[in-house]
């Protein structure tokens, strides 16, 4: 009997004793921490990048419309501004730079180029017409279009690795239509 009661009595200590509670509990909520603070890292970083994809294209696009031509290979140094502005390897992203005129009401290609080993529209069909603002017969316009890939820093929290793209349609600023001086390689 005597062995009964000493069992009872440290059964009964043992759940007075809050001794461990804390390790305890940091243990059980440690994990969700470390999974938030990732999660908010990587969402920040995602759009830290995307902000700056978008502000670097439009520096893009206001260089391109101030030129009256536009010279063999200048792709490939628009590629290496936005590049700089990314803060990456100009390899690892690229431009596409393109005039659209508008004749007898359809949006025409007047030239297209693309930084590196990438290709400029292939046909009329491929212009994106639907970013392209009211504009009248006569009239053209300058598509500057950038692509860089993005690997998030966690993907499970449902980022995935994509390409970030940004179009910018702007009208040249100092004349009516910007012409190209040479083929696009």
């Amino acid at each position: 009997m005597n062995m009964i009661h000493h069992i009872r009595n440290l059964l009964r200590k043992a759940k007075r004793d809050e001794e461990g509670a804390t390790t305890v509990e940091f243990l059980l909520v440690m994990p969700l921490i470390v999974f938030w603070f990732a999660g908010t890292f990587t969402f920040f970083d995602a759009y830290s990048e995307w902000t700056r994809s978008v502000k670097a294209t439009y520096t893009v696009a206001d260089v391109m419309s101030r030129q009256f031509e536009m010279e063999a290979d200048y792709e490939d140094d628009m590629n290496s501004l936005f590049a700089s502005i990314m803060g990456e390897n100009s390899n690892d992203t690229y431009v596409r730079i393109s005039s659209i005129e508008r004749t007898n009401d359809t949006y025409q290609i007047d030239w297209t180029c693309a930084s590196g080993n990438h290709t400029g529209y292939a046909n009329n069909d491929e212009v994106p017409t639907e970013l392209i603002p009211n504009i009248l017969n006569g009239e053209a316009v300058i598509i500057v279009e950038s692509y860089m890939d993005f690997v998030p820093f966690q993907d499970y929290i449902g980022l995935s690795a994509k390409t970030l793209t940004k179009k910018v349609v702007i009208s040249p600023r100092f004349t009516s239509k910007l012409e190209r001086d040479g083929n696009c390689a």
